[in-house]
């Protein structure tokens, strides 16, 4: 956890205005999640976020589609983020996370130079002009993932098996439920 938290602070660092509105509720316990990834801890005075014990408070959960949208530059669907606990706060913080962008280029710079870094961020630029096309590769790719290397999502051949045997298993027990009113109508008829 001590690495996404490093990384979510690297994030802040690069919008102190962000940083500072997010100190308005230090001492509050928080996590954003995009699984498999998740970073969770309490606010500091200062406005980073740091390790602590005990369950967040307010937790922001963001569904795959929110990265894909926001890789494509479009605006995520309130859909497609859940919010949990202290809603107000999870509300006030989704809404400080929404407004981060990672500056790649200020990254690249101290490594290759502001002109070196200037000039890659405009090719990559260049090539997420094909904002669409990306985004679908990279949902495909991700889902394909989620199905075939962590199994998280299901096959429609697996979701049409399941629900056949639910459809089976009711009928089955409604069944069973007409013979054991008919079993129990001929015992109290007996008995009378």
């Amino acid at each position: 956890m001590k690495l996404q938290i490093a990384a979510f602070n690297h994030v802040l660092n690069q919008h102190p205005v962000v940083r500072e509105e997010f100190a308005r509720f230090s001492g509050r316990r928080v996590a954003i999640a995009l699984p498999p990834l998740a970073v969770s801890g309490v606010i500091t005075e200062d406005g980073w976020l740091a390790a602590c014990e005990g369950e967040p408070e307010a937790v922001i959960r963001l569904k795959h589609s929110v990265a894909v949208a926001t890789l494509s530059g479009r605006q995520p669907d309130l859909a497609d983020i859940t919010l949990e606990g202290d809603t107000e706060l999870a509300t006030a913080v989704a809404r400080l996370v929404g407004g981060l962008k990672w500056d790649a280029a200020e990254d690249l710079s101290r490594v290759v130079g502001d002109v070196a870094a200037s000039r890659l961020e405009k090719l990559a630029r260049g090539m997420l002009g094909v904002k669409g096309e990306i985004a679908w590769r990279l949902a495909e790719n991700w889902i394909e993932h989620l199905r075939e290397e962590a199994p998280l999502l299901a096959k429609k051949p697996q979701v049409d098996g399941f629900v056949h045997a639910v459809d089976t298993l009711r009928d089955d027990a409604a069944r069973l439920e007409k013979r054991l009113a008919a079993l129990e109508a001929a015992v109290n008829q007996k008995n009378s």
